[in-house]
C-alpha cells in the first residue's frame, strides 16, 4: 500500500495542529512497515519562497519520496502588503468579493488536475487542514482536531471559519475515513457534522520523548536563560486567545494573590493569537504587571525545562480537541489543573484536578490547594507520570496505519 500524507500544513500551522501532524509523520517514518509513505508538499499553500521550519527540514532530510506540486494559490488582493499600506483595502475587498468564487474554483480545478497526475500511484491520500482534496481512484482520509469553529465561532476569524467549513464539508461528502484526535472530538463530529460513527476513527496524540523529568542542574541552567527559578512560577502553555480562558485564569490568580503574601509568578508561554488584547487588558486592570510574565513563543527545546521547573501547570481551556500541553506537563512530573470539559478529562484521567472553566472560584481554589497541599501535589505528579506513558506517537502511527489498512480492505 502506498500512502501520500500532506505536509503542506506544517508551513503555516502552529501549536497543536502543527505538532500533531509533525510528530505523527515522524513516527510513521520510523516504523518498520511494508507500506510506502509519500510526503506531499503542495507549494501554493504558502508559496515557493517560504521558509522551511526546522521540523520540516528534519522530515525531508530523513526521507526521499517527497513530491512537490506547483499550482495556483488562493490569494486575495486585500492581503497584499502594498495594498494594505497605501489605503487601497476598500477597492481590493470589492474586487476580492467579485472574483473570489470564480478564482477559487479555478484554483481547485488546477490543484485537482495536478495532484491526480502526481499522485496517480497512491492508494490512500491523507489530507490536512489546508488541503482538502479527494483522489477518485484512492481512499481519502482527513483529520479533525476540534470543532471550535462550529461550537465557538466567535473565537475565530472569518478566514479560519471558512477554512474549517471547507474541511468539514470534505469530511462529510468525500472522505472515506475521518480521524478524530479524541473520543470527545469524535462525538462532536458525529453530533454536529452528522458523520457516521463507523467512519470516524480515534487516534490520540502522544508525548515526545524529550518531555521527562530533568536533572536539576540541566533544568536550572535552562531556566536561568529566561530569567526563571525552579518552583517559583505557575505555568500555562498555549496560544493567547479567548478559547484558552486566560482572562478567567488572571482573575483566579488575582484572588489567590489576596491570600498569599508570596505567590509564585504566573508564566504564559505561547504566541499572541486572536483577540489577545483582552488578556493584556485584564493584567493591567488587576494590577498584575509585576506578577505575570509573557515569554511568547519559545523554542521547543526550552519547553521540557519550563514544565519541569513549574510549581504547577494550569490549563483551564474552554474547549480542546485533545490538550497536548496537559500530557507534556504530566510527562515532566508537573502537577496539573485543567478543565472538566471536552477532551480534557479524557486525557487527564485521575491525574489532575478538574475544574469548571467558567467558575473563577473553582480555578482559584484549585490553585490554592495545589500550593498548600504538598502530599496531594506529589500524588498527582506520580499519577501524571504514569498517565502520560499511555500516549505515545508510535502508538498513534500504528493506529493511523491501521485506519489506512481498514479502508483499503473495505
Amino acid at each position: 500500500m502506498k500512502v501520500a500524507v500532506d505536509i503542506s500544513v506544517l508551513y503555516i500551522a502552529s501549536a497543536g495542529v502543527f505538532y500533531y501532524r509533525y510528530n505523527l509523520v515522524k513516527a510513521m517514518l520510523a516504523l518498520p512497515s511494508s507500506h510506502e509513505l509519500v510526503l506531499l508538499d503542495y507549494s501554493p499553500i504558502e508559496g515557493w519562497a517560504r521558509n522551511e521550519p526546522e521540523e520540516v527540514k528534519t522530515l525531508l532530510s530523513a526521507y526521499t519520496d517527497i513530491r512537490r506540486v506547483a499550482g495556483l494559490g488562493h490569494r486575495k488582493l486585500a492581503r497584499v502588503g502594498f495594498i494594505q499600506k497605501h489605503g487601497l483595502l476598500p477597492l481590493a475587498n470589492r474586487i476580492d468579493r467579485a472574483l473570489n468564487r470564480t478564482w477559487c474554483k479555478l484554483c481547485d480545478f488546477d490543484r485537482n488536475r495536478r495532484l491526480r497526475k502526481t499522485l496517480g500511484d497512491v492508494d490512500v491520500l491523507h489530507s490536512s487542514e489546508v488541503l482538502s482534496c479527494a483522489l477518485p481512484y484512492a481512499k481519502n482520509v482527513t483529520t479533525i482536531y476540534d470543532l471550535t469553529t462550529v461550537l465557538f465561532p466567535d473565537f475565530h476569524t472569518d478566514s479560519v471559519r471558512e477554512l474549517q467549513k471547507r474541511k468539514f464539508r470534505f469530511a462529510q461528502t468525500q472522505a472515506d475515513a475521518v480521524i478524530a484526535i479524541s473520543e470527545s472530538t469524535k462525538q462532536d463530529a458525529v453530533d454536529y457534522l452528522g458523520l457516521d460513527p463507523a467512519r470516524v476513527y480515534v487516534v490520540y496524540g502522544g508525548v515526545d520523548s524529550s518531555y521527562h523529568p530533568l536533572p536539576p542542574a540541566v533544568m536550572d541552567e535552562t531556566l536561568r536563560s529566561v530569567g526563571l527559578v525552579s518552583q517559583e512560577y505557575i505555568l500555562n502553555v498555549g496560544t493567547i486567545e479567548p478559547r484558552k480562558n486566560l482572562v478567567r485564569l488572571m482573575q483566579a490568580y488575582h484572588r489567590v494573590r489576596q491570600v498569599f503574601r508570596s505567590l509564585p509568578k504566573l508564566v504564559l508561554v505561547g504566541m499572541k493569537g486572536w483577540l489577545y488584547e483582552d488578556v493584556l487588558t485584564q493584567v493591567r486592570t488587576l494590577d498584575l504587571e509585576d506578577d505575570v510574565i509573557f515569554l511568547g513563543r519559545v523554542e521547543p527545546g526550552l519547553l521540557p525545562a519550563l514544565y519541569n521547573g513549574a510549581r504547577l501547570f494550569v490549563y483551564p481551556s474552554i474547549y480542546e480537541g485533545f490538550g497536548l500541553p496537559v500530557l507534556e506537563a504530566m510527562a515532566c512530573g508537573t502537577p496539573v489543573i485543567t478543565s472538566n470539559v471536552s477532551s480534557l478529562p479524557e486525557v487527564a484521567g485521575d491525574a489532575a484536578i478538574l475544574v469548571d472553566p467558567y467558575d473563577v472560584t473553582q480555578i482559584a481554589d484549585a490553585i490554592e490547594r495545589m500550593l498548600t497541599d504538598e502530599e496531594h501535589r506529589e500524588m498527582l505528579s506520580r499519577r501524571g507520570l504514569v498517565r502520560s506513558t499511555q500516549f505515545t506517537w508510535e502508538t498513534a502511527a500504528r493506529k493511523t496505519l491501521e485506519v489506512y489498512e481498514d479502508i483499503t480492505r473495505n
